[in-house]
């Protein structure tokens, strides 16, 4: 009886370890994926930003010169700023809007696919075709859609992408409109998953439309807010697309539109200066890295409480 319950132990044992061993071997190829694509050009990039480079092959180990030149140059902490800025407008936008449209659609009786449909529409459609749609919407003449209906009213053509200080905040609305189905849909799927017990007992002490959705919606629905709001902010961080088409290399107007990723994209790219460039791309991640992890610590404190 000894003999055989070792066997079974040991043939149950040797089970798990091959069953292991199949996983890996599955896993393997993103293994190596990640590997050669993604931490050895990490790496090298890092190394790099303590280099000098001219484009041309050469390579002379300066130290932090890149870094001590980054945090002296004027520029990149104006792209900094315009990024931080229009990630405040953006995240508050893409998350807040979406959240309102998903709770009112939930509670409609019919229609909620039509509605969905219809608001993930421009979430497929690339960020370039989108960005060329809005030049063209907003046009800073009255040959622009919105400033041609304004015009009908008296009102003088506003200047959406000619002035520096709509500039910024006409981008963040575009943001809002290409990105709006894919939240909605995110938490309409939250929605439905909230008890409806819930609504049932509020309705019972008589709570109003408004309370039940305050004290009992936004509760019920606190992780997708806070999963959104870090999506969002990661997402906004690295924005370089829309702003490239929009602003080109030089950020126009008065460079409102240079971001982080345009500074990096300009030196490390167009100017020959990959090491520079490194430099503020590992900036810029250590800057993505800090509000990640204060995210969490907060998030993880109210849990606590």
């Amino acid at each position: 009886m000894q003999s055989t319950a070792q066997v079974k132990t040991q043939k149950k044992f040797l089970g798990m370890k091959s069953r292991d061993w199949i996983g890996y071997l599955f896993c393997l190829p993103l293994l190596i994926g990640l590997i050669f694509f993604y931490y050895y050009p990490m790496i090298q990039a890092f190394l790099m930003s303590f280099q000098l480079t001219d484009g041309m092959g050469t390579y002379t180990w300066i130290g932090i010169q890149n870094y001590t030149r980054l945090f002296k140059d004027a520029t990149y902490w104006s792209a900094v700023w315009n990024t931080i800025y229009m990630a405040i407008f953006a995240v508050i936008l893409n998350v807040a809007v979406p959240f309102i449209f998903a709770s009112l659609i939930n509670n409609v009786a019919w229609g909620k696919n039509f509605f969905k449909s219809l608001f993930f529409v421009p979430n497929v459609v690339s960020v370039v075709a989108t960005s060329m749609l809005f030049k063209f919407v907003f046009y800073p003449t009255n040959q622009g859609i919105v400033n041609g209906f304004l015009a009908n009213f008296g009102i003088e053509p506003l200047r959406w992408f000619s002035d520096p200080a709509m500039t910024r905040f006409t981008v963040c609305l575009m943001g809002l409109w290409s990105g709006l189905g894919y939240n909605i849909i995110i938490f309409l799927a939250a929605l439905q998953n909230v008890s409806r017990e819930l609504y049932e007992a509020a309705d019972v002490d008589g709570v109003g439309p408004f309370k039940k959705w305050w004290y009992i919606t936004v509760p019920s629905v606190k992780p997708i807010i806070v999963f959104l709001f870090m999506m969002q902010c990661i997402g906004s961080m690295k924005r370089f697309t829309d702003v490239f088409v929009l602003g080109g290399t030089s950020g126009n107007p008065g460079g409102k539109l240079i971001t982080a990723v345009l500074f990096i994209y300009k030196n490390a790219f167009l100017g020959s200066q990959m090491g520079y460039g490194c430099a503020a791309a590992f900036v810029l991640f250590a800057i993505i890295l800090a509000l990640t992890i204060f995210n969490n610590v907060v998030v993880n404190r109210r849990n606590d409480e």
